[in-house]
């Protein structure tokens, strides 16, 4: 796990800085050695400020809002796509209906002028 120092507490019993996990950071608590530099340990990692915490968690916080936002604009064009579809699927259908009716009656006018045709030339 990384590790960062600190200033220690007690610099007359612990000397001038500590050394603890990067996660057990408490920015209320600790204070960074040196402003995290090198002193001898490589690169440090600085453990981000409760001002650099909270901005994060307003960011976060927002992105939450936008995001609750969207899902619910995607839900209602869902809606409005399956009502938009249902609409579409009943045109269809009364166009289909509409159609076999035409054909049917083209059938019998057809039907109809055949057998006038026939009896015509009967006489």
């Amino acid at each position: 796990m990384p590790t960062i120092k600190i200033k220690s507490s007690d610099p007359a019993t612990q000397g001038p800085f500590v050394i603890i996990e990067k996660g057990d950071f408490n920015p209320d608590f600790h204070e960074l050695y040196d402003d995290g530099s090198d002193q001898g340990m490589g690169d440090v990692e600085r453990a981000p400020t409760m001002a650099e915490l909270l901005a994060a968690r307003d960011q976060l916080i927002a992105r939450e809002r936008q995001l609750a936002d969207l899902e619910q604009s995607l839900t209602e064009q869902a809606r409005a796509n399956e009502v938009e579809a249902q609409r579409l699927a009943d045109e269809r259908s009364a166009a289909e209906k509409a159609k076999t009716a035409s054909d049917a009656a083209d059938k019998a006018t057809k039907k109809a002028a055949d057998k006038a045709a026939a009896d015509a030339n009967k006489s």
